[in-house]
């Protein structure tokens, strides 16, 4: 037997709480100042322009393939800051590892959501 899902729907919009859109808007809600806080130490790519880029894609009215492009150029864009060099904070003091696995996470959970907005 699968795996039962029960799609909550807002009793307001009639529209499922889990769209995409929502998805995305909960994930930079809570994990957001983690994202900005790790993208601080890699000056090419300014934390703000970042999850600008992504605020642009969820806004009411956008297609949702524009958001799966905008999550998959995320991923992108954190898997190759991990060839890149860092400024590291001090506490970063040989700790480069630690800022690989952020990297990964971020991007994985990025990747995650590409996926559920090609799905929605």
């Amino acid at each position: 037997m699968g795996k039962q899902v029960l799609i909550a729907i807002d009793p307001k919009t009639g529209v499922p709480r889990a769209t995409a859109d929502r998805l995305v808007r909960s994930f930079l809600a809570r994990h957001g100042s983690g994202l900005d806080d790790l993208l601080r130490r890699f000056p090419s790519v300014p934390g703000s322009a970042f999850g600008a880029a992504i605020e642009r894609c969820i806004k009411p009215g956008e297609a949702t393939p524009e958001l799966q492009l905008a999550l998959e150029e995320a991923c992108d864009t954190l898997l190759s800051l991990r060839v890149e060099e860092f400024h590291p904070l001090p506490v970063d003091d040989g700790k480069r590892h630690n800022i690989d696995a952020g990297l990964r996470w971020y991007a994985a959970r990025f990747s995650d959501l590409a996926k559920a907005a090609r799905f929605m």
